[in-house]
């Protein structure tokens, strides 16, 4: 994501401090769970929405509001949409998909949408699997986080199900005060003395912060 928009703009401009030890992006995220006439699963569309900060930023370093009316047009919305997940190769995009705990695979982003939306950047992207998935008889979850928790994804609203009408997701939601203590005591353990300063990952340290989202579907009649 641009680097994170360049380090977030190398930390707002200078003012730095000791350490990456908390988020730095703040997304709020909706997604349903794409189905086929099958019934099979194919993918995921996800939805974006920037905190105001960020959104801020990306409007002024892409510049997307040409007349600097404040509300960025939506011709060069378009024009940018997608660019926000130009990402690496192997880079597996801050969302998770699993099959009886095994992680799937997902393609990358396409469809790319892009709008303002209450004084803030939104996108939209489908990520389809690498191959259909039948569901019956299996435990599905799915997430949103970012592993290094360099961005924080928050997911307000219970995500829904396209494609089928006996299907639903349930959120069980992360044990925060738990994920605070113990994310805590890894930055505790990282020996800063030599550059107070350092980027710090903490690699799988997102999925604490997580809320799961698991498949139920009815039984078949």
């Amino acid at each position: 994501m641009f680097a994170r928009l360049m380090t977030i703009l190398t930390l707002s401009m200078g003012c730095a401090a000791p350490a990456l030890a908390h988020p730095h992006i703040f997304i709020d995220t909706d997604f349903d769970l794409v189905f086929d006439a099958s019934g099979a699963l194919t993918g995921v569309r996800v939805e974006w929405s920037y905190d105001d900060f960020y959104s801020l930023l990306l409007v002024e370093e892409k510049e997307l509001d040409a007349d600097g009316d404040g509300v960025p047009e939506q011709d060069r919305l378009d024009a940018f949409a997608g660019k926000d997940v130009d990402w690496a190769a192997g880079f597996p995009g801050d969302f998770s998909v699993t099959l009886d705990g095994a992680e799937q695979v997902l393609r990358p982003p396409e469809n790319h949408e892009a709008w303002w939306r209450d004084d803030r950047f939104v996108t939209s992207h489908i990520r389809p699997l690498a191959a259909p998935v039948a569901v019956e008889g299996h435990r599905i979850v799915a997430r949103s986080y970012d592993p290094t928790y360099f961005v924080a994804y928050d997911v307000p609203n219970t995500p829904g199900v396209t494609g089928r009408d006996d299907c639903r997701l349930v959120r069980d939601a992360a044990d925060r005060a738990a994920a605070r203590a113990e994310y805590g005591d890894k930055l505790a353990a990282v020996d800063m003395a030599e550059d107070p300063f350092e980027v710090i990952e903490l690699p799988d340290i997102g999925i604490l912060f997580a809320d799961a989202f698991e498949l139920s579907c009815a039984a078949p009649s």
